[in-house]
């Protein structure tokens, strides 16, 4: 596990000479708090005295990177696709009755939808049953198509970014089990280690016996920035990683670059091992240590990504923010928010007002370490700023009602909000309830010290 101190997280965050500004910001807002603003822009403001101790004892952080190992690895540890057939129709089964749009902005023909069922080919499930890699990052979509199913775009809240066919994105370098390829041969149905669905077949290259061996004995690298570029030793472009991705180690850098494992697709469609560098300030040798400190310099480098409906677009939605950002601590999330939040010890809130629920989080919760559900929502509990809980979650908005019509005030990115972030939207819809009022469930992610 790599362990950094305080001066070295800074080091691979912005560089050595920002240590005594952000020393400085920090302290500022800590002394001064009626100097900081209503709405901390970033997770410092919340780090605690101990903010480089480790969250967790050393026993239990080997426990979960040994964890993370064998669900990271886990597509290769199988012989057959675990996903029964009828379930992996479940998409269709819901679309099938009801009226998806596209791209263009209206309905999708039954002639199309019907293609696509019978290029799902059922009848060759399990045919192939083999291990391979993902050598870009790629979609996972929940029948053979690039294409979107939007609902009907005029309603509040729906067409883009809520395409329903996309599932979750895969990230270069993870390891997946291929079952069986559509009829035109374009795609492939897969397993990851946190879900299944079709992949570009172009995006994959089929694994040996040998590399499946050898890259689960490697040790890890974890990407902790986004917007990495990955090029190999010969200078050629490979793909861009980001906060998540996971690369075995060739050699350790010893402070210096590490050089990682990456794989290439060769013409007859197998994985070929490039070698490739990474500096300290973008990757981390094995899992950082769980620190809040480390955790807020993480997520201050996913604050303001874009929000992508599963991942769309290599950007991130609630769950996908959350499973990357503990990915590079070497703890295994689920990919989906109710999942997310039962897969940890969790205590429902009951029916109490918006108000009490609050108040007993801020008895209870841990800061940096509890997630917060609503339905269809999950986020990340920081800690307090003037008495008043704040939250790390990617949102899309918040409703609002105009003119006897319901809308959408759009946030559209990975934020730090309040638990009732439409207070001060004009026009907001109280009825459906902020943030605090639909608040179901806390789990306690971590056995804390």
């Amino acid at each position: 596990m790599n362990i950094l101190s305080q001066e070295g997280l800074f080091r691979t965050i912005s560089g050595k000479r920002w240590i005594v500004v952000l020393m400085a910001a920090w302290l500022l807002v800590k002394v001064c708090p009626a100097l900081a603003l209503e709405t901390p822009g970033t997770a410092l403001r919340f780090v605690g005295g101990d903010f480089g101790t480790p969250m967790v004892e050393g026993s239990v952080a080997r426990e979960m990177e040994t964890s993370f190992r064998e669900r990271f690895f886990s597509p290769w540890n199988r012989d057959h696709l675990e996903v029964q057939p009828e379930d992996s129709l479940w998409a269709w089964e819901h679309w099938k009755e009801v009226e998806p749009w596209g791209e263009n902005l209206r309905p999708h023909s039954r002639e199309w939808m019907d293609f696509l069922l019978d290029n799902c080919s059922m009848e060759s499930w399990g045919s192939v049953n083999r291990r391979a890699l993902a050598c870009v990052d790629t979609d996972l979509r929940t029948l053979p198509t690039a294409r979107p199913f939007f609902r009907d775009p005029s309603l509040a809240g729906e067409g883009f970014p809520f395409d329903y066919l996309q599932n979750s994105r895969v990230k270069a370098g993870e390891p997946l089990f291929v079952g069986h390829f559509s009829a035109d041969g374009a795609w492939a149905f897969v397993e990851t280690g946190y879900a299944s669905g079709w992949v570009d077949t172009r995006d994959l290259a089929f694994a040996d016996e040998d590399l499946v061996r050898q890259w689960q004995d490697m040790p890890l690298a974890f990407i902790t920035d986004d917007g990495v570029t990955i090029s190999d030793n010969s200078g050629i472009y490979r793909f861009t990683a980001r906060i998540g991705t996971v690369l075995p180690i060739i050699r350790s850098g010893n402070g210096g670059p590490v050089t990682v494992a990456v794989p290439v697709r060769n013409e007859k469609g197998g994985a070929v091992q490039v070698e490739a560098f990474l500096s300290a300030e973008q990757a981390s040798e094995g899992p950082l240590v769980l620190s809040e400190w480390n955790l807020a310099m993480v997520i201050d480098r996913i604050l303001g990504t874009p929000y992508g409906w599963g991942d769309l677009g290599g950007n991130r939605d609630c769950s996908g923010s959350l499973r990357d950002l503990f990915t590079a601590f070497g703890v295994w999330l689920p990919r989906n928010s109710a999942a997310q939040a039962r897969a940890f010890p969790f205590s429902s809130f009951g029916e109490v007002t918006g108000d009490q629920k609050e108040q007993r989080l801020v008895r209870e919760g841990v800061p940096f370490a509890t997630l917060l559900r609503v339905p269809g929502h999950i986020m990340l509990y920081l800690g307090t700023f003037r008495g008043v809980p704040f939250v790390f979650h990617s949102t899309w908005g918040v409703r609002t009602f105009r003119n006897g019509e319901e809308g959408r005030h759009v946030i559209g990115s990975a934020v730090i909000t309040t638990l009732r972030p439409g207070m001060d939207v004009e026009c907001f819809d109280p009825s459906r309830g902020d943030l605090a009022d639909r608040l179901s469930e806390m789990t306690f992610l971590l056995p804390c010290r």
